[in-house]
């Protein structure tokens, strides 16, 4: 791999900072030349800082009370219980800061290059499409963190997260409002797939499907269903391979710990639309597998839970906790089997009944062969019903659960109130809650008082 540019790779936000944003670069090398900025757009960071805090929130899992009592007074264990704070006063907020460190990056690129003397204009275009593709992705994982559900008819005053579209370190921004923030994200994926090549010299550039991709997952959480749909068929038009899961096998069956046999990773899987990965993959060491999405499942049946929970220990005797143990680590990659979802939740909500020959594709692919038979038909709600059933199990941890639950509580389809109990103490989740925003640390309101924290 080409070596790598560190003016703004090692930035550090709001660490003992005096601005909202001192993104104080360091390094010995700074980018004169498009190719530096094209290295820095290749660099693995921007693939994976989303941090993973949201999965604590979701109802995928559980942490029982032992576990829990080393976690309470951490983020994760806030996070878990939805609490008015997430972090002390001292404390950085990584999912903003990891996010906000990559767009930092973006906006330097998108105001250096343009002036660079060197490199062709489709080479600049180039570098500037993937500034603005990860730009895009990390203000609609801002959006999803920290803003209410998208509503059109109060996104004007809905707020969401500063905009910041130059790299400027001194800068005292507000909150933009909802409609601001999705108007960004989408005005920075339109009409930039063709300045994107095909193909990559690695999975950390951006691809044209890519494009698409994104797109398809942010106008499906915008209620944009007619783009989601539009760009989840244009995306299968460039890569429609799906995994057999009947050709996985454990490397041994009495430990499934050991690894599954033909399941390639992430960053390498034919499946991969966009890959990203998560700025804090082991989160789930310590959780269980819920009683809500273990209802879901078909265990006999059904080859993603065979090869991603278990309820045999590590010794290889079977587990005493209550709920199955989780295997499967963290893959936010945008890829095949979402584009199919995306694809039969539009088609449901037309009440269309391609919705099922697209599921039942899908589940050709996860099910076992001899077990394996076509969904029965159903139409109206239920074949919605059934698409999101199938959505959750199989994008379960891949960083849209919280942020499906939250924009399907806001349409009245997610009713479940959710609860959990730590001491004497009950912490619920309600639909529509307030507790489905993140609150914004009370550091990043210290450094800029222009930001308003979220409602509890």
């Amino acid at each position: 791999m080409k070596k790598i540019y560190n003016i703004v790779l090692t930035v550090i936000l709001l660490c003992g900072c005096d601005s909202f944003l001192d993104v104080t670069p360091k390094g010995k090398l700074i980018p004169s030349k498009v190719q530096d900025f094209d290295e820095l757009m290749g660099d693995p960071l921007n693939a994976g800082n989303a941090y993973s805090l949201m999965e604590l929130c979701s109802d995928n899992v559980i942490i029982q009370d032992d576990y829990l009592t080393n976690y309470m007074l951490s983020d994760n264990g806030k996070a878990y219980t939805w609490q008015e704070e997430f972090y002390r006063a001292e404390e950085d907020d990584m999912t903003w800061n990891g996010a906000y460190e990559i767009i930092y990056t973006c906006n330097l690129v998108l105001r250096e290059v343009p002036g660079m003397n060197d490199g062709s204009d489709a080479y600049k275009a180039q570098v500037m499409a993937e500034a603005k593709v990860n730009r895009a992705f990390y203000y609609w994982f801002l959006h999803s963190c920290y803003a209410p559900a998208y509503d059109p008819e109060t996104a004007s005053v809905d707020l969401s997260v500063p905009l910041v579209l130059e790299p400027d370190l001194e800068a005292k921004v507000s909150r933009a409002t909802s409609d601001k923030v999705v108007a960004q994200i989408l005005e920075d994926l339109k009409d930039v797939a063709m300045d994107l090549p095909e193909t990559c010299a690695s999975e950390y550039h951006i691809p044209r499907v890519a494009v698409y991709g994104l797109a398809a997952r942010v106008n499906l959480f915008f209620g944009n269903y007619d783009a989601a749909l539009e760009n989840a068929e244009e995306a299968l038009k460039w890569n429609s391979e799906l995994l057999d899961y009947n050709m996985f096998s454990f490397y041994d069956e009495n430990n499934p710990y050991e690894g599954v046999d033909n399941r390639p990773l992430p960053e390498y899987s034919p499946e991969m639309i966009m890959y990203r990965s998560a700025a804090n993959s082991s989160i789930l060491g310590s959780s269980l597998m819920s009683p809500e999405l273990l209802k879901v499942f078909d265990t006999e049946a059904d080859l993603r839970y065979k090869f991603n929970f278990t309820t045999i220990g590590w010794d290889g005797k079977p587990s005493k906790d209550p709920y199955p143990a989780i295997l499967q680590d963290l893959d936010y990659n945008i890829g095949v089997p979402e584009m199919m979802l995306i694809k039969a939740e539009c088609l449901a909500r037309k009440n269309d009944q391609g919705a099922l020959e697209v599921l039942n594709a899908l589940r050709k692919n996860r099910i076992a062969a001899d077990k394996y038979s076509d969904l029965p038909q159903v139409s109206g709600d239920k074949l919605l019903e059934v698409v999101l059933e199938e959505r959750q199990r199989e994008l379960v941890f891949n960083g849209v659960r919280f942020f499906d639950m939250k924009r399907l509580a806001k349409e009245g389809i997610y009713t479940r109130t959710l609860t959990r109990q730590f001491g004497e103490t009950t912490y619920t989740l309600e639909p529509n809650s307030n507790r489905y925003m993140f609150p914004i640390a009370a550091k990043i309101r210290l450094l800029n008082n222009n930001i308003v924290q979220n409602p509890r």
